[in-house]
C-alpha cells in the first residue's frame, strides 16, 4: 500500500504521515523543502520524539520523499497510490491543485473506475467543499464524474500539537520532529469511497461537523485566546500563559461557552466536552512542547474572519441561545493585537460584526477594558461577571 503525505512539515511528518507509516502504507512525502526530501531519501526514515513528562522516541520507517516543483514525478506517484492525505497550510493549499489534478486524470486515465481518497488535514472549516470547487474546475470536462463518483474529499480534525522546530530542538536534524502523545485522529467516516483505514488511532464519526466545530472553536480558540492573554502580560510560551490563574479562568470560561452551544446543537452530553476541556488545559501546559505565544498568536487577522474560532464560536454561542462574553474578550485582544485599522473598522469588515449589535456592543467594551488595563488581567474577571447581569445596553 502506499500513501502520499502532501507536505513534510509539522503535522505532515509530525501526525500524519507517522500515523500513516504505521497503519503499514509506505508514506510518499512531497513537499519542496530540498533538505528535507534529500534528507528523506538517504535515510527513509526520522525520530518521532513525544515530549512531556515521559518522553520516547519513536522511528518512522518505510518512508521516502519526492520534489513537489516536479510535476510529472508527483502527478506519476498520485496516478498509483492508495491513499491521499494533505498537510500543507491553508494558504497553500490552492497552489497544489493542479497537480493533484493532473495526477487524478493519470489515474482515471488508466482505470476510470479507479476509487481514491484524500485526508484533508488542515484549519479550514469546509475545506471539502472548498477543495471540491477547486478540483472540480482543474479537471477536464471528461473527468468530472469521475470525480463524483471515485474521489472522498475526508475532512479530518487534527488535535495533536505539534510546535515550530528551533535549530536547538532538531539537534542537527532536519527530519527530527517534536509532538505531544496525543495522536487520535477523527475522520469524517461518510465521506470515504474506499474502506476505511482500520487503526486504532483513527476515529471515524457522522455527522463530522461536530467534530469540525469541537477542534476549531473549543481547542483552537482556547490555544487563540491563551496565547492573546499572555502576550499581553509579556509571556513567551503557551505554558507560561495558562499556568496563570487569571488567563485559565478566562479562556476555560470562552471554552466553556463554546462547549455548551455545541452541547446543545449536537445533542452531545455536555460533560464529555468539559472532560475534553479539562484535558486540553492540561495539554496546554506541556511546557516541554516549548509552543511560543508568537506561533499561536500570529495572524490575528486570519482568526477574526467571521467562520474562524473567534468570531465563528462567538456566532455559534448566539445561534444556541448561549451569551458569549468570554469569547467576546477573546474577539476584543484580537482586535487589540491587530493594529492595522481600528477596531471599529476591523470589527466591521473583517469580523463582520456591526457596532450597533449587542455582540459588537460587548466587544468594543471589552476592548476599552483592555486598552485602559491590559496589565492587570485579573480585573477582567470581575468585569465580565458584572457584564452578566448588567442591563444597560448589555445582553443579559
Amino acid at each position: 500500500m502506499k500513501a502520499i503525505m502532501y507536505g513534510a512539515g509539522n503535522i505532515g511528518r509530525g501526525f500524519i504521515g507517522a500515523l500513516l507509516s504505521n497503519i503499514g502504507y509506505e508514506v510518499v512525502f512531497v513537499d519542496v523543502n530540498d533538505d528535507v526530501v534529500n534528507q528523506m531519501n538517504k535515510d527513509h526514515s526520522y525520530p518521532q520524539e513525544i515530549v512531556g513528562e515521559n518522553p520516547k522516541t519513536n522511528w518512522i520507517q518505510n518512508i521516502r520523499a519526492i520534489d513537489g516543483k516536479d510535476a510529472d514525478l508527483v502527478s506519476n506517484e498520485i496516478a498509483t497510490a492508495d491513499l491521499l492525505a494533505t498537510s500543507v497550510g491553508v494558504s497553500v493549499l490552492e497552489k497544489i491543485v493542479p497537480i493533484l489534478s493532473e495526477g487524478l486524470v493519470k489515474r482515471w486515465d488508466m482505470n476510470p473506475d479507479n476509487s481514491i481518497d484524500l485526508l484533508i488535514c488542515e484549519n479550514l472549516m469546509d475545506a471539502d467543499k472548498i477543495l471540491y470547487r477547486w478540483i472540480k474546475e482543474a479537471l477536464p470536462d471528461k473527468f468530472k464524474e469521475n470525480m463524483d463518483q471515485h474521489l472522498g474529499l475526508v475532512e479530518t480534525s487534527i488535535g495533536r500539537m505539534v510546535p515550530i522546530m528551533t535549530e536547538e530542538m532538531k539537534k542537527g536534524d532536519p527530519l527530527r520532529i517534536c509532538v505531544e502523545e496525543y495522536d487520535y485522529l477523527p475522520v469524517n467516516k461518510s465521506a470515504f469511497t474506499t474502506s476505511i483505514p482500520s487503526y486504532e488511532k483513527i476515529v471515524p464519526y457522522d455527522p463530522f461537523k461536530f467534530y469540525l466545530e469541537r477542534k476549531l472553536y473549543i481547542h483552537n480558540m482556547g490555544h487563540c485566546m491563551t496565547a492573546f492573554l499572555g502576550k499581553l502580560k509579556g509571556y513567551t510560551y503557551i505554558d507560561e500563559a495558562i499556568c496563570d490563574l487569571a488567563i485559565r479562568k478566562l479562556v476555560e470560561g470562552a471554552m466553556i461557552e463554546s462547549a455548551m452551544a455545541i452541547s446543545k446543537k449536537y445533542q452531545v452530553p455536555f460533560d464529555e466536552l468539559k472532560a475534553h476541556i479539562d484535558d486540553l488545559l492540561r495539554r496546554f501546559q506541556n511546557k516541554y512542547l516549548g509552543d511560543t505565544i508568537e506561533r499561536v498568536g500570529r495572524e490575528p487577522l486570519r482568526k477574526l474572519q467571521p467562520k474562524d474560532r473567534l468570531v465563528g464560536a462567538a456566532r455559534n454561542c448566539e445561534t444556541q441561545g448561549i451569551l458569549p462574553l468570554h469569547l467576546s474578550l477573546a474577539i476584543a485582544c484580537g482586535l487589540f493585537h491587530e493594529t492595522a485599522k481600528s477596531p471599529v473598522s476591523l470589527l466591521n469588515e473583517v469580523c463582520i460584526i456591526k457596532e450597533s449589535e449587542d455582540l459588537g456592543k460587548n466587544i468594543l467594551s471589552l476592548f476599552d477594558l483592555i486598552q485602559k488595563n491590559r496589565k492587570n488581567i485579573e480585573s477582567f474577571i470581575p468585569f465580565i461577571d458584572i457584564m452578566y447581569f448588567d442591563s444597560r445596553g448589555f445582553i443579559c
